[in-house]
């Protein structure tokens, strides 16, 4: 089988020692290694003590006959024994993932080019092939107790998705990262550490028949409950101990898990030079976007009966509309280096200024993935034919995957939809239209005003209505947009920088060309946000401006058109603040639950806070329905919806009033209601938007075209008084436990160590008295 016509040509003169896994790498491997050394010993060592302190204790009685007290050590260490075995046997087999396995006498060119591939970098082919939906490339294998001595067959999962977007010179990068770990042997420690990590996880989560028995024996008379609450202190030690460990282990494994990446991107720059993997990088993100809204039009359009074509058509035609609604022709396209740059110079990746902390992160930041693979700068060609090249009939496969979407027996019931008609539906919304400058992508224009007698009276409008419709979306206007889209993000960053959500790149905060401390944050902060605050005021005078020029033009085509524009400002300024009001009440509340259900109990303090603010969203979310039963929607918005009788088919929260029995059903459906609401009234919103945009549009045309005009649609109208909610107003969130939970959950490296230190006195005293008695 022969793939030289399809199969890249690599770099020449590549470094001897370029894959040559660093001194970083192997120190990191050993320290995973020895991390989990220790912890199995451990694990293993507390398990054989209790085990013994129970051996020796059968024998004890034996000799001596029934003594209750021996016999109370012999129940305890035999479940405490029992329990840390039972957790042994915990380890699943991975499941195959949910995707079509193909071979070679399937797709013969595919198979060549993945062996080829494979026998280039010197690593082992793959033992089974999976074609997938999503956006992924991915290496798995099966997990039992005889993999943690003998190596496992690798699997290779392929995303069509990925492959949709890639060329066959960035596929050859991306399968090689991924060969790059096929021939890693440090692999071997994963594979250990996720073998371990099922164990404590099903010993720290899982709650049996054990966790049964000890409750039971709790609640019993005092004489005999006492041995409940010493087994119940026991097993929450064990745990947290087990848990406390294991953290150690996983920061090493972690750590070295960055180093394999970083060893495996040089794998793959070995054999398709640095470009063709960061290239690959780049487009992934705007790849991972369009599929998951591909997916979005599947699903909506299937509920209008229709169904596509081929999602991977879709997905080209999203990422084209998202360069035209951005004004981005780079959009999921890398950028080339411009003269002045030299290759080996040139980053697509910007610096980031804050990321998640390391200990915690699996993958380099894809700035540092770039520095690496760019470091020592291997040039080459990158083979710019279409990946599905690789594919034997692949309209065929393309179809069989959209198809698949769709449940077999109602099929043959939804019309066809055309890929482009689905994403033209879409995109073709007068409000994403280019001129705007994206002024109305994902922008929450009206939550800017407390009313709209506010946005009446704001702005400026010219006495000459033509010379002002020319002068109203200025081509400055991406750039406000742009600053407070940066400023939004730079607030947000040092917001988790502040909480600790989010550590510094290279332990440094570098910020506007200096260096700042964390004890400056709140300073940056409210520089930040007098900074933005400007930039909206700004904004809020376009966009009073703007609508308030749209409405004179109304008036002089009559009262009628005055009264529909205004209407549906009103509309869409009442659905924002209600959706946003809504939303608000709904992370209130999801997040308090969070909170007292950290640590997996909940005390009496807890509850009485969930009740108080249950009760206080109730009565919010209330005041919203009312609202919306007094909204006087347009012909339009009635027809989109499908509704008649919008007070009868209004939704409602429509739940009993919470109270102290009935608060732990009562928050999770009033989450899923309050999810319904709002997002009604988002649809709504858009709606309102689109058709105030589509009208504006209109009347400016009429006036080069005065026969074009139609009469006014019938208006629609808001309530006077409604709850609104303005940026800022939010409820201030819980993001730090307090000491006890932080205490339990190990939060912070204070509570750890106390954690640590508690746990370890009372299984370490508890192991000291169990052999004195003996």
């Amino acid at each position: 089988m022969t793939i030289s016509h399809l199969y890249p040509s690599s770099p020449k003169d590549i470094p001897d020692d370029l894959t040559r896994p660093s001194s970083s790498y192997r120190r990191q491997a050993w320290l995973a290694v020895l991390g989990l050394t220790v912890f199995m010993a451990v694990y293993i060592g507390l398990a054989l003590c209790f085990g013994t302190i129970a051996f020796t204790t059968l024998i004890y009685l034996g000799n001596r006959g029934f003594e209750l007290f021996h016999c109370v050590i012999l129940g305890c260490s035999g479940l405490l024994t029992l329990f840390m075995v039972k957790s042994l046997f915990s380890v699943h087999k991975t499941a195959d993932p949910q995707g079509i396995e193909i071979t070679a006498e399937q797709q013969p060119d595919l198979f060549a080019f993945i062996h080829c591939l494979a026998d280039e970098i010197g690593a082992p082919r793959p033992h089974r092939v999976f074609l997938t939906p999503e956006v992924n490339a991915a290496v798995f294998y099966d997990l039992s107790f005889k993999n943690l001595l003998f190596p496992s067959r690798k699997n290779l999962i392929i995303g069509m998705g990925l492959i949709n977007v890639l060329s066959l010179g960035e596929l050859k990068a991306v399968l090689a990262h991924e060969f790059g770990h096929f021939a890693q042997r440090s692999m071997l420690v994963g594979r250990w550490v996720y073998i371990a990590q099922q164990i404590i996880g099903h010993m720290i989560n899982t709650r049996d028949w054990l966790d049964n028995l000890v409750r039971f024996v709790s609640r019993i008379d005092i004489r005999i409950a006492w041995v409940g609450w010493l087994l119940s202190l026991l097993l929450w030690s064990i745990r947290s101990l087990a848990d406390s460990l294991f953290r150690l282990v996983v920061i090493a494994e972690r750590a070295l898990s960055r180093e394999m990446e970083f060893n495996a991107d040089l794998v793959a720059v070995s054999v398709t030079g640095s470009d063709a993997l960061i290239h690959a990088l780049h487009k992934l993100q705007a790849a991972d976007h369009a599929w998951s809204s591909a997916l979005n039009i599947m699903h909506s359009e299937a509920g209008n009966g229709k169904r596509l074509d081929d999602i991977f058509v879709t997905q080209h035609n999203i990422m084209a509309a998202m360069r035209n609604v951005l004004d981005d022709p780079d959009y999921g396209i890398p950028s080339a280096p411009d003269q002045q740059n030299e290759p080996a110079r040139h980053r697509i990746f910007s610096q980031e200024m804050a990321r998640p902390p390391q200990m915690w992160a699996t993958h380099p930041a894809n700035r540092d993935r770039e520095d690496n693979a760019k470091n020592r700068y291997i040039s080459s060609t990158i083979d710019l034919r279409s990946a599905w090249e690789l594919f034997q009939h692949p309209e065929t496969l393309r179809t069989d995957i959209t198809t698949g979407f769709y449940q077999a027996d109602a099929l043959n019931e939804l019309e066809p939809l055309a890929g482009q008609e689905a994403v033209t539906k879409r995109f073709e919304r007068q409000s994403l239209n280019p001129q705007y400058h994206g002024n109305y992508l994902n922008r929450e224009v009206m939550r800017n005003f407390a009313s709209i007698e506010e946005l009446l009276q704001a702005g400026t409008v010219s006495d000459d209505v033509v010379d002002s419709l020319r002068q109203l979306f200025p081509a400055s206007l991406k750039q406000q947009l742009a600053a407070a889209r940066n400023l939004d993000t730079e607030i947000e960053t040092f917001q988790a920088l502040e909480r600790g959500d989010l550590k510094p790149s290279g332990g440094v905060i570098r910020y506007r060309n200096k260096e700042i401390n964390k004890a400056e944050i709140p300073q940056v902060l409210e520089q930040l946000a007098r900074e933005r605050e400007q930039i909206i005021q700004g904004l809020k005078h376009h966009d009073a401006s703007c609508h308030r020029t749209y409405l004179k033009l109304a008036q002089q085509k009559g009262t009628e058109w005055q009264d529909y524009l205004q209407g549906l400002l009103e509309l869409w300024h009442c659905c924002e603040h209600l959706a946003a009001v809504v939303r608000n009440e709904q992370n209130l509340l999801a997040n308090t639950w969070a909170v007292i259900t950290a640590d997996g109990q909940i005390g009496h303090f807890e509850k009485k806070r969930m009740l108080k603010v249950a009760t206080a969203v109730q009565t919010r979310i209330r005041e919203v329905s009312d609202v919306m039963l007094l909204l006087q929607l347009t012909d339009h918005a009635l027809e989109d919806l499908g509704v008649e009788n919008w007070q009868e088919q209004c939704p409602q929260l429509g739940l009993v009033d919470v109270d102290a029995k009935n608060w732990g059903e009562w928050c999770p459906a009033a989450h899923e209601r309050m999810n319904i609401m709002a997002g009604i009234l988002e649809y709504l919103r858009n709606l309102f938007l689109e058709d105030l945009v589509c009208a504006e549009q209109m009347l400016a045309e009429s006036l080069e075209h005065p026969d074009t005009q139609a009469a006014a649609p019938r208006a629609g109208k808001a309530p006077t008084q409604y709850p609104v909610l303005l940026p800022g107003q939010e409820h201030p969130l819980q993001y730090k436990l307090d000491l006890w939970n932080r205490f339990q959950l190990a939060h912070g490296l204070i509570p750890s160590l106390l954690r640590l230190a508690v746990t370890c006195a009372i299984i370490g005293g508890t192991l000291y008295y169990g052999w004195i008695l003996i």
